[in-house]
């Protein structure tokens, strides 16, 4: 009987995080199409951060988001939609996760109001820090 409890206990925990992790990587998705520089930053970690973009290196949370988010992405579009598919998330241990998923992009080009979007798969490196989960790490790459 306590074996089963614990069991139970154990799988609702692991839920819990998956579903905290899920999460995390829908709040990016959604700072990504708002730009908001706070609601942006408050997901990354006060660790060493970086993120790869399909053609550069960006390393810290505020190049990450002057230098890719505005910069980058707010400089060439006007509005961008960052879509999540296919969540893929495998825990190193209690406080790391690696996170794979398909994502796709609907943008409209700042300059032709033409719109434009790109897809392919997306890594995200993900630490628990005071209680709750931050990126660490994104890798896009292109199909």
């Amino acid at each position: 009987m306590y074996k089963i409890k614990v069991e139970i206990c154990t799988n609702l925990l692991k839920e819990k995080t998956m579903e905290e992790i899920k999460q995390l990587v829908y709040n990016y998705a959604h700072a990504v199409h708002s730009q908001n520089e706070e609601e942006f930053k408050v997901l990354w970690s006060s660790k060493e951060n970086i993120l790869i973009s399909i053609t550069n290196q960006f390393n810290g949370t505020d190049a990450i988001y002057q230098d890719f988010l505005i910069g980058g992405i707010q400089k060439h579009y006007e509005s961008i939609d960052l879509v999540v598919e296919n969540i893929d998330i495998r825990m190193i241990d209690d406080n790391k996760a690696i996170v794979v998923f398909k994502y796709h992009t609907e943008c409209i080009h700042r300059e032709t109001h033409e719109p434009y979007g790109i897809q392919g798969l997306e890594t995200q490196i993900v630490i628990k820090e005071n209680n709750q989960w931050k990126l660490m790490h994104i890798h896009y790459s292109k199909k």
